[in-house]
């Protein structure tokens, strides 16, 4: 009797590099024709949310310009680079950005990934 080992090929996933935010193909459905987004981090739950900006909040400028950050889509990936986006996750994890992995939820409640600092892969 065969015991089926466990997948990932569905785990989201996001590697924090010393410029970027990648994340995997199993995000990119969430990134449909999205090209904007605000990225926010929770310090006491060391979280980081990435929400997409919308044209709607983009019409109503819900987020300041200065929030904002480009997404770059690709066919298997999806990048927001910031420096200093970086630098304070580096500051929550207290290491450096190397290219480090997390597991990334979708929070329906606030419509937002959230990557958990807590738990790299």
């Amino acid at each position: 009797m065969y015991k089926w080992v466990k997948g990932n090929s569905f785990n989201k996933v996001a590697t924090v590099y010393a410029g970027n935010i990648t994340l995997n193909v199993p995000c990119i459905s969430l990134f449909e024709n999205a090209k904007w987004c605000v990225v926010g981090i929770d310090y006491d739950s060391k979280k980081v949310g990435i929400k997409i900006v919308g044209k709607d909040e983009l019409d109503k400028k819900t987020f300041s310009e200065d929030t904002m950050n480009k997404v770059s889509i690709g066919k298997s990936f999806i990048r927001i680079c910031n420096k200093s986006i970086i630098k304070e996750i580096s500051k929550a994890t207290k290491k450096r950005a190397e290219g480090e992995k997390f597991s990334v939820n979708y929070n329906a409640k606030d419509k937002l990934l959230e990557i958990d600092l807590n738990s790299p892969l």
